[in-house]
């Protein structure tokens, strides 16, 4: 997998990689259930769609934090900062459990994205210490596997859990399984880490994003194209429900077809963006993207076309974000884990803002205007990483 690695080191590695990957798989469904089951949830507790999608925009302002948690990391090891962060997100689905409710079900998402902002970064300077540029895309592609599984495994295994057991079944399940994820990164990553020269504190950060302008400009690409992809995210699940009366098992299977297209995309982007270059990979596929977004409101009267357009519309934009992150990953190289706290913000950015206005354009002027706005943002994404964003020395 990792050529640069020697013969004794790559197997261990890749049982690293692995538990990482797996952990990261409980946190990115607990992240990511909320978006196709936001109605089941409403109505288990009683209470608009509306009032969950608000609990989905406000836990996104925990990203804002990121780059106070990111030198936590450095100061206390990437090991020890990871097994903190998935512990806290089994004890916040665990509240959902002993107390269900409108508030428990608020602050376990809080808990969660608190969670995922200090998983994140560490992970990623992780690998970004121990992978070379080279093949960087591979490993950090692996990762993302996380992300498309939490859809191809995750969701249809808590449509099921709703269904069997009500609303706040998952959240059980995914507690016990994240408490067996910190003792599984216990015993496999070694005792520390390596790190590198970045400093650890709130003046070292200051001055470093003082002195490259490229960091803020790849938080506003960031920040965009996140942003694009939230607007019609927030909303597709009610679409799908809507026009096309689906029950929460097809729901969870139909999420299922984004997560096969998703893993698709990080498999094609771990290995396209080291053999042709990471910016030509991803301005392609962010520009179909864009493309993709106008186009899906139209696909409203066939589920097949729906499906299919999905399919392709997460597959561009899983291409284009996973093979963004190793570009992420070299735009500073000396301070790589304050450039990945303030991607991680930009995400977090970019999740509230679509978070707040998805809704907003849905109920006013339906899924085309839902379209025609993330389109405008991933196009405006391009032209910024078109002109501006690049590889550091």
């Amino acid at each position: 997998m990792i050529d640069s690695l020697t013969e004794q080191k790559a197997p261990r590695f890749r049982w690293q990689l692995a538990a990482i990957t797996l952990a990261r798989l409980f946190l990115n469904t607990g992240l990511r259930m909320v978006y196709p089951f936001a109605p089941a949830f409403a109505r288990g507790l009683d209470v608009p769609v509306t009032a969950v999608y608000r609990l989905i925009a406000v836990r996104n302002v925990a990203g804002f934090f990121s780059p106070a948690l990111g030198p936590l990391a450095l100061r206390y090891g990437r090991k020890v900062m990871m097994m903190v962060s998935v512990l806290m997100f089994a004890l916040g689905c665990l509240l959902v459990v002993i107390w269900p409710a409108y508030w428990s079900l608020g602050a376990a998402l809080a808990i969660l994205a608190f969670a995922k902002v200090i998983f994140d970064p560490a992970m990623q300077s992780y690998v970004g210490d121990a992978v070379p540029y080279q093949q960087r895309g591979k490993a950090l592609a692996v990762t993302e596997y996380a992300w498309s599984l939490a859809f191809i495994v995750g969701a249809p295994a808590v449509g099921l859990a709703i269904q069997a057991q009500g609303w706040s079944a998952p959240f059980f399940w995914l507690g016990v399984l994240s408490l067996a994820a910190v003792v599984l990164l216990w015993h496999v990553l070694p005792r520390r880490s390596r790190t590198n020269r970045e400093g650890v504190g709130w003046h070292e950060t200051v001055r470093v994003l003082r002195h490259y302008p490229v960091i803020w400009l790849a938080f506003v690409y960031i920040t965009l194209a996140i942003g694009a992809n939230e607007i019609l995210f927030i909303v597709y699940g009610d679409w799908m429900e809507t026009s096309f009366h689906l029950s929460l098992a097809s729901l969870g299977l139909a999420s299922g077809v984004i997560g096969g297209s998703e893993i698709l995309g990080e498999t094609f982007a771990g290995w396209s963006v080291d053999r042709f270059g990471k910016r030509p990979i991803v301005i392609s596929t962010a520009v179909l993207n864009g493309l993709l977004y106008i186009l899906i409101p139209h696909t409203s009267s066939s589920l097949t076309a729906a499906l299919i357009t999905l399919f392709f519309l997460f597959l561009t934009f899983e291409i284009t974000l996973v093979g963004g992150m190793p570009l992420m990953t070299e735009l500073v190289p000396r301070a790589r884990g304050v450039v990945m706290t303030m991607v991680l913000a930009a995400m977090s950015m970019g999740r509230l803002f679509g978070a707040t206005i998805g809704p907003l354009i849905w109920l006013r002027g339906g899924f085309v205007w839902s379209g025609l706005a993330s389109g405008l943002l991933m196009g405006t994404a391009v032209v910024i990483l078109y002109f501006w964003i690049r590889e550091g020395e």
